[in-house]
């Protein structure tokens, strides 16, 4: 695939993300305070032109991506994002025959010098609650005798993004994406995406939630997260219990980054599988 039709679907389904309600996280719908909008657009913007570079190994990739949306917005707008869409990208540009045996052999493959650059990347853009964890397999003082799969192994206890580096983006390919596929065909996508949101909120504790506020707190809005979820099962007028659960949790500033980013994913492999007509 061309890297310009690369670019386009990853911008299409970022910008896609910020159009649905995701109760906690950023969008049209309801901001963050303190983020705004047009650089959330941006940083996809800057990302997809280093992204989509077939000179760029994986690790320069989503350094320099990650920095200069760092140093040009002030602030991590898509660490997580870049995290998550830069293998697909890659396997993506250079031909997907299966994507799930495509994406597993590209992780694999990922050298220590390019696991030290994606170390490097969130130790600079330092996301949210990420000081916080001190213990083995940290990114900001790992030892060079755990390398990039073992700091993954260690960080998927509890991070949903390693877990995705971990298990082979299982999360996503075995439980999201299907789901995402089914809700498309009864609604539109608009719709299923913003049930694809609730339903990574509802499944599993948020990675940033948990990292900022420790793991009772992430536990305590998946339960509430559940429990809405159940309502909308019963009710058609489902906009208003999401806007309830997003003024709950920006109350609290419950930002579930993890999930908006495992949405924005979801959206890129749904595109991309549709185009190559691959197998999952």
């Amino acid at each position: 695939m061309s890297r310009e039709i690369v670019k386009k679907l990853y911008l299409k389904s970022c910008f896609e993300e910020l159009k649905i309600l995701k109760p906690g996280n950023h969008s049209i719908y309801s901001k963050i305070i303190g983020m705004n909008l047009e650089k959330f657009r941006r940083a996809a913007k800057i990302s997809s032109d280093i992204l989509t570079d077939k000179n760029l190994s994986i690790g320069n990739a989503i350094f320099f991506s990650s920095r200069k949306c760092f140093i040009e917005l002030g602030s991590n707008y898509n660490l997580g994002i870049v995290l998550l869409c830069a293998p697909i990208i890659k396997i993506s540009i250079e031909g997907i025959k299966n994507l799930r045996s495509d994406l597993k052999k590209e992780v694999a493959s990922i050298k220590n010098e390019d696991g030290d650059l994606i170390f490097k990347a969130i130790d600079y853009v330092k996301p949210g609650g990420i000081g916080k964890y001190k213990g083995k397999g940290n990114v900001s003082s790992y030892k060079k005798s755990l390398n990039f799969r073992k700091v993954m192994k260690i960080g998927s206890k509890w991070d949903r993004i390693s877990r995705c580096y971990e298990e082979n983006y299982s999360e996503i390919l075995n439980f999201g994406l299907p789901y995402y596929r089914s809700i498309k065909l009864k609604k539109s996508e608009k719709v299923a995406a913003e049930l694809l949101y609730l339903n990574y909120l509802s499944t599993d504790t948020d990675s940033h939630i948990q990292r900022k506020f420790g793991r009772e707190k992430a536990l305590s809005v998946m339960r509430k997260s559940q429990m809405i979820q159940k309502q909308i099962n019963l009710k058609k007028n489902y906009k208003r219990i999401l806007l309830k659960l997003d003024k709950y949790l920006k109350v609290y500033h419950y930002n579930p980054g993890t999930c908006a980013d495992l949405t924005v994913t979801t959206l890129l492999i749904d595109k991309i599988i549709d185009i190559f007509r691959c197998p999952v």
